[in-house]
């Protein structure tokens, strides 16, 4: 077998195959169950800042109000607001003594406030980093400016770096202006790690009842293509770690991430759709690749797609191709 290891934000990892926050990942039953079927490292279902806020009776008058998560009304009442961050320390220090991978708490946040001192609890329960889950919805210019929203991610970022000590990764989208720009002012604030990217909830419009209705919730193959070119683009000039994320359904998505640089690979809807055993036919089929193309360990062919070893790197930047046809 060949050596599958890995290290992604400073952690040991035994396989780049990371568990990404989900529901899945909500119980100490379920993160057994990951670890289990063979997961590298386990990401915790996220805490939302909105949660945080209503346990420490601040949610009238915190910071950033005006872009709450959608989600954030269904998740407090799913799961209760006063012992939010109680339950969310005991779910690590269970996961902690009944696991052997690392255990990555995760928080969904909008603003920067006194919530982040909740942070060093989540390291104090035993948690190997953190990864902060930001999302700015830029629907109104009205109100904030591009650079300002822009800011916002590391307004974050930098009020967490104080409380803590351990590594700290951030989850963004692919909306930004200037993408390369947005990781290195985030590089620069102090994040440990990227994940790209968030997947939001789709957007639909139910024209029968003419009213907003989900789209499909789980991502699907042909949405691992936006990661992969950009872990392909970021890779080569960043110095933090990066995880991909989205339709990362197979072994063969796992090997194409890793051949662009990416340092781990979350997983998440194949895990609904399959079970959490899949986790252990996606490190299998990674390492049958690996030993059909003879590679020894994860570090020997990592990053040999990346735009920057490639003597064509402009044909990572092309959006579209123009079919020329000769007239008769």
């Amino acid at each position: 077998m060949a050596d599958l290891s890995t290290k992604y934000l400073g952690l040991d990892l035994p396989n780049p195959v990371v568990v990404g926050s989900s529901g899945l990942t909500n119980t100490i039953e379920g993160v057994e169950e990951c670890a289990k079927a063979g997961a590298g490292a386990v990401v915790l279902k996220s805490i939302f800042e909105e949660q945080i806020l209503a346990e420490a009776a601040e949610l009238a008058d915190a910071s950033g109000a005006g872009y709450w998560h959608a989600e954030a009304a269904d998740y407090i009442q799913s799961y209760g607001r006063e012992n939010a961050v109680d339950y969310y320390e005991d779910l690590i220090r269970a996961a902690k003594e009944r696991t052997s991978v690392p255990i990555i708490a995760s928080i969904h946040c909008v603003s920067a406030g006194r919530w982040t001192e909740f942070a060093s609890r989540f390291e104090r329960a035993g948690a190997d980093a953190i990864e902060l889950n930001v999302y700015v919805f830029p629907a109104d210019p009205l109100r904030q400016t591009a650079r300002a929203n822009e800011d916002v991610y590391c307004d974050i970022l930098e009020a967490v770096k104080r409380h803590v000590d351990i590594p700290v990764s951030v989850k963004i989208g692919s909306s930004f202006s200037s993408l390369p720009e947005m990781a290195l002012k985030l590089q620069n604030a102090g994040a440990n790690g990227l994940v790209l990217f968030n997947r939001f909830y789709p957007f639909d419009i139910d024209v029968e009842k003419m009213k907003l209705a989900p789209g499909p919730p789980l991502s699907t193959p042909s949405e691992l293509s936006n990661s992969l070119r950009w872990v392909s683009i970021l890779s080569g000039f960043v110095k933090c770690d990066i995880a991909a994320s989205t339709g990362v359904h197979d072994g063969a998505a796992v090997v194409k991430q890793l051949l662009a640089g990416a340092d781990a690979v979350q997983v998440c809807s194949v895990l609904y759709e399959k079970g959490a055993d899949h986790v252990g036919r996606l490190v299998s089929e990674l390492d049958d690749w690996m030993e059909k193309h003879g590679h020894p360990s994860v570090a020997s062919f990592r990053g040999q797609m990346r735009r920057d070893m490639s003597s064509n790197p402009a044909a990572y930047e092309r959006v579209q191709f123009m079919k020329l046809t000769t007239p008769r």
